[in-house]
């Protein structure tokens, strides 16, 4: 528990000594205004979001199919 407060507290100093030089930098990159996904992408917004439906659901089945569920759930069926 020591070892990840002393982390904890080493990350928080680093990001507050290097925020006013990085974050302008990161922001200037990253700054896109008020857009949404589909816009990026130049695609339509259905069609992101059957992506996004069909990988959600892929994923479940991936994650059913290697019994990768808590084992306390499993030992109450």
């Amino acid at each position: 528990m020591v070892p990840g407060l002393l982390g904890f507290l080493t990350g928080a100093v680093i990001y507050g000594l290097t925020y006013q030089k990085v974050f302008p930098q990161i922001s200037a990159v990253a700054n896109y205004g008020a857009t949404i996904i589909p816009e990026l992408w130049l695609v339509s917004a259905a069609l992101v979001i059957i992506f996004f439906t069909l990988m959600s659901l892929l994923l479940f089945y991936l994650i059913d199919r290697s019994h990768m569920q808590r084992k306390d759930k499993l030992a109450k069926q």
